[in-house]
C-alpha cells in the first residue's frame, strides 16, 4: 500500500470475493470512515508536536532567505542585460577590424596579383624560363586565393587576364620546343624550367607536350615501318629495332637534360614503341603465314631486344613485352626444336657411347685403378644438355601452354634415346654373351646410364611442374611411363650380366659333372670346381662392379649372383648318380667355401680390391642375406645325406629341414636320392598322413626347391651338357640391331673373343663398334 503505483483493485477482490460479500459494504463504509478520521487526528497530532519542537523565528528565517534568493536573481538578469550590450559593441568592433584586414590584404596581394602579372608579361620575351617559373608560381597560388571573388567583376577580369598571359606563355613553351627540335635555339637549359611551368599550369599540357615529343621522335619510324611498305614486313623486325636503337640514343644524348628527369622521357618514348611494335606484329603474324626461320629469327631478335633494354634502364619490365605476341605462334618453333634433336640423335648414333678411357689397349683393371671415369653413355648427358638449353630457351618467352608441348617433345625423345640408341646394345641372344670385357662394359654403361636417365627424369618433371603456370599444371603428360621404359632397361642389363657369368661359370658346372663322385671314399679339399667357379667370378667381378656407380644395384647385383649360384648348385644335384654320404659331404664342404666367396662380392666394388690384403667386411644385413640362402642349400645337402629308410625318418627330416608341406618339392626330393617310382608311392602317402599332423609351423612352399628343376624338365637334355637355369634372370625379347656385315663379323668376334684370340689384336680398335646400333 505504500507503493507510489498502488492501486486496490487487488485489495478489493480480495475483500469482496464473492456477489453475496457486497452486502458488507455498508460495515466497510463505516470502517473506512472511522479509519480515516483516525488517521487525521494522528497528522494534526505530529504537526502539533513538529512546531512546538522547532527554535522560534526559523519559519520566518526560510522565508526571508527565499525572497533574497527572488531578488538575487532578478539583479543579475539585469546585470547580464548590461554586460550582453557593453560587450556587443566590442564584438561589432572586432569584426569591423577582421573586414578591415580582410581588405587590406585582398587590396595587398590583388596589387602583388597585377604587379606580378605585369613583370611576367614584361619578361615573357626573354624567354627566361626560369625567372618566369618562379613569377608563374606566384601568380599561381594567388589565384587560388581569388577563387572565392571571380563574381566580382573586376577580379574577374583580373583573372582572365592572367589566363590570356596564360595562354601566351604555353605557347611560347611550345614554340621553343619546336624551334630546339628544328636546331634553331640556343638557350635549351631554360626548356626544363618551361616543361615544369605547363606541368604548374595543368597536368594536361604536360601529356600534350610529351605526346607531341614522342610523335616527333617516333614519326619516322611509324613512316618507314609501317604494315604497308616492305620496310614494315617481319623480314625487317630486326632493322625497325636497330631503327628505334638509335631514336633512343639520340633522345638520351640530346633531350634529356630539356626534360624532368622524373618525366623519364626516354623510358615513355620506349614503352610507346613497344606497345606500338607489339600491335603491328599481332596484325602481321595473323595476317601472314610465318616461315619456321623467320619466326625464329624475328624471335630471337625480340628477346635480344628486350634484354637490351632491360640492361639499358636497368628493370624487368620489358621482359616479354613484345615477344610475348609469339606464343600462340610457339608451336612452330617446337618443331623447330624437334628437327634439332632428331639432328642430335644422328650424332649419338655415330658416336661411341663408351666413355674414351674404356677404349685404351691397356689393361682393364688397371684402367678402373687409374681413371674414376663414370660408365655412362655419353650421349645420355649431352642429351639433356640440350632439353636443358631448349628449356632454358623457352622460358625467355613463355611459362605457359606450351611448356605441355614442350614436355611432351621430350618425352618423345627420352623414348627414342632408349630404343634407338640403348635398347640395340643389349645381346640379342643368351649366346652371344661369351667371354671378353666388351659385354661388361657395355651391360654396366647400360645399367648406369637407365639410373641416370631416371633420375634426370624426376628432376625435369619436378621443373616443368615448378616453371608452368598454376592453370596448366595439371594437363603436363607423365613421365612414369617412360620412367618404367628406364627401369626395364636396368632390370635386363642385370638379367644379361648374370647370364655373362652363368656362360662363364659352363666349364667350372662341367668340371662338377664330370667329378668321380660315386667312387669318392673320402673328403678332400675344396673341389678343383669351385676353385675355377671362384676365379671366373672374381674375374667377372673386378671389371663388373667397380663400373656401377649406385650402390644399391651393386647390392642387388649380388643378392640375385648368389641367388643363381645356388639355384645353379641345386639343379645340378640331379646329374649326379647316385649321391652318397661322402659326395654330399664334400659338396657341403665345397658350398661352405662358395658362401665364404659369397661374402666377399661387394668387396669387388673397390676396383684395388687384393683379396690377400684387404681385411675389410661386407655389410652386416648382407651377411644376414648370404647366410640364410645358404641355409636353404645346406639344408637340402643334409637331407639327402639322410638315410631314405625308415619312410617316417626321412620325412621328419624333410619337414625339420625344408620346412615345407608341398608334396611337389617333396617328390623332387625322392628323385634326388633316387629312389624308384614304384616305391615312391608309399613315400607320398605317408608325407600326405604326416601332413594332417601340421600345426600350422610349415610353410607352403620352400623358395629354393620351388626352383629345382625336376629330373623330367632335363630329360631330353644331355647328361653331359651343364645346366645354368635362370628362369628369373631371363631378359625379354629386345629390339634388335640393324648392323652391317663388317660391323656384325666384329660383334660375333666379341661375343665369342676365346675362340678368336689371333685375330683380337688386329680388330680391338673396332670393339667400340660391337653393341652399336647402325647409323644406316
Amino acid at each position: 500500500m505504500n507503493s507510489h503505483d498502488y492501486t486496490p483493485n487487488d485489495h478489493l477482490h480480495q475483500i469482496f470475493t464473492s456477489p453475496q460479500s457486497l452486502n458488507e459494504l455498508p460495515q466497510l463504509l463505516s470502517y473506512t470512515s472511522s479509519y480515516k478520521h483516525q488517521l487525521g487526528k494522528d497528522i494534526t497530532k505530529d504537526i502539533e508536536s513538529y512546531d512546538s519542537s522547532c527554535p522560534v523565528g526559523l519559519n520566518e528565517d526560510i522565508v526571508s532567505l527565499i525572497s533574497l534568493i527572488r531578488k538575487v536573481k532578478s539583479d543579475s538578469h539585469v546585470t547580464q542585460n548590461s554586460i550582453s550590450s557593453m560587450t556587443g559593441s566590442i564584438r561589432d568592433l572586432d569584426q569591423y577590424k577582421k573586414n578591415l584586414v580582410l581588405s587590406m590584404t585582398i587590396l595587398k596581394r590583388l596589387q602583388m596579383l597585377i604587379n606580378a602579372n605585369n613583370t611576367l608579361i614584361s619578361i615573357m620575351p626573354s624567354h627566361n624560363y626560369k625567372e618566369i617559373l618562379s613569377l608563374f608560381s606566384v601568380i599561381k597560388e594567388l589565384l587560388i586565393f581569388f577563387q572565392p571573388y571571380k563574381a566580382i567583376d573586376e577580379i574577374n577580369q583580373l583573372n582572365l587576364m592572367v589566363i590570356g598571359t596564360q595562354n601566351k606563355l604555353i605557347d611560347d613553351i611550345f614554340i621553343d620546343f619546336e624551334d630546339f627540335s628544328a636546331h634553331r635555339m640556343d638557350r635549351a637549359d631554360q626548356l626544363v624550367y618551361g616543361c615544369e611551368i605547363l606541368e604548374l599550369i595543368d597536368v594536361k599540357y604536360k601529356e600534350k607536350l610529351l605526346q607531341w615529343f614522342e610523335n616527333l621522335q617516333l614519326k619516322d619510324i611509324k613512316a618507314i615501318f609501317n604494315s604497308v611498305e616492305e620496310a614494315g614486313s617481319l623480314d625487317n623486325l630486326n632493322r625497325r629495332y636497330i631503327y628505334f636503337n638509335n631514336t633512343l640514343k639520340s633522345v638520351r644524348g640530346q633531350y634529356l637534360d630539356i626534360f624532368p628527369k622524373d618525366w623519364q622521357i626516354d623510358l615513355k618514348l620506349t614503352q610507346l614503341f613497344c606497345t606500338i611494335t607489339k600491335k603491328d606484329l599481332i596484325n602481321l603474324l595473323g595476317s601472314t603465314n610465318v616461315k619456321s626461320n623467320t619466326l625464329l629469327d624475328n624471335l630471337m631478335a625480340t628477346l635480344d631486344f628486350e634484354k637490351a633494354l632491360n640492361e639499358t634502364f636497368k628493370t624487368t619490365e620489358f621482359t616479354q613485352i613484345i615477344s610475348s605476341v609469339f606464343e600462340p605462334y610457339l608451336l612452330i618453333w617446337i618443331n623447330e626444336q624437334d628437327k634439332v634433336l632428331s639432328q642430335k640423335f644422328s650424332e649419338f648414333m655415330a658416336a661411341p657411347q663408351l666413355p674414351s678411357e674404356f677404349n685404351e689397349k691397356d689393361d682393364f683393371l688397371t684402367v678402373l685403378k687409374v681413371n674414376n671415369v663414370p660408365n655412362i653413355a655419353n650421349s645420355s648427358t649431352e642429351l639433356f644438355k640440350n632439353f636443358q638449353k631448349i628449356l632454358t630457351s623457352i622460358l625467355k618467352l613463355s611459362n605457359g601452354e606450351i611448356l605441355i608441348e614442350l614436355s611432351k617433345l621430350f618425352i618423345k625423345y627420352l623414348y627414342d634415346f632408349h630404343n634407338k640408341i640403348l635398347a640395340p646394345m643389349i645381346p640379342k641372344n643368351d649366346d652371344d654373351l661369351g667371354g671378353g670385357l666388351e659385354p661388361l662394359k657395355y651391360l654396366t654403361m647400360l645399367l648406369n646410364t637407365g639410373d641416370y636417365m631416371i633420375n634426370n627424369i624426376d628432376d625435369l618433371a619436378d621443373k616443368f611442374k615448378s616453371l608452368i603456370k598454376d592453370q596448366y599444371e595439371s594437363k603436363l603428360p607423365t613421365y612414369e611411363n617412360i620412367k618404367d621404359v628406364y627401369f626395364k632397361l636396368i632390370n635386363k642389363s642385370i638379367s644379361n650380366l648374370l647370364i655373362k657369368i652363368s656362360n662363364d661359370l659352363k666349364f667350372s658346372w662341367r668340371q662338377f659333372m664330370n667329378a668321380n663322385w660315386s667312387n669318392m671314399d673320402a673328403i678332400n679339399d675344396v673341389s678343383s670346381y669351385m676353385l675355377e667357379l671362384k676365379k671366373q667370378l672374381a674375374s667377372n667381378l673386378s671389371i663388373i662392379l667397380p663400373l656401377i656407380i649406385r650402390e644399391s644395384y651393386i647390392r642387388n647385383f649380388n643378392d640375385k649372383l648368389v641367388e643363381l649360384l645356388i639355384t645353379s648348385l641345386s639343379n645340378n644335384l640331379k646329374f649326379i648318380k647316385p649321391l652318397n654320404v661322402t659326395a654330399l659331404e664334400q659338396i657341403l664342404l665345397d658350398v661352405s667355401f662358395l658362401k665364404e666367396v659369397s661374402l666377399k662380392f661387394p668387396l669387388y666394388a673397390d676396383p684395388n680390391y687384393d683379396e690377400a690384403k684387404s681385411t675389410n667386411a661386407s655389410s652386416v644385413s648382407y651377411q644376414k642375406f648370404v647366410n640364410n640362402q645358404f641355409h636353404g642349400l645346406e639344408s637340402l645337402l643334409k637331407l639327402l645325406m639322410a638315410p631314405h629308410l625308415p619312410i617316417e625318418n626321412i620325412i621328419e627330416s624333410y619337414f625339420e629341414l625344408i620346412g615345407d608341406k608341398s608334396i611337389r618339392n617333396f617328390m623332387k626330393i625322392l628323385n634326388l636320392k633316387d629312389i624308384n617310382k614304384s616305391d615312391q608311392t608309399r613315400y607320398i602317402e605317408n608325407f600326405k598322413l604326416q601332413l594332417t599332423l601340421d600345426d600350422g609351423t610349415l610353410t607352403n612352399q620352400s623358395s629354393l626347391l620351388s626352383n629345382l628343376e625336376d629330373e623330367e624338365e632335363v630329360m631330353s637334355a644331355s647328361v653331359s651338357q651343364v645346366s645354368t637355369p635362370t628362369p628369373d634372370l631371363r631378359s625379354p625379347k629386345l629390339i634388335p640391331a640393324k648392323i652391317n656385315n663388317f660391323e656384325k663379323n666384329l660383334r660375333d668376334f666379341a661375343l665369342t673373343g676365346e675362340n678368336h684370340v689371333s685375330k683380337l689384336n688386329e680388330n680391338f680398335k673396332n670393339f667400340g663398334k660391337f653393341f652399336r646400333k647402325d647409323n644406316d
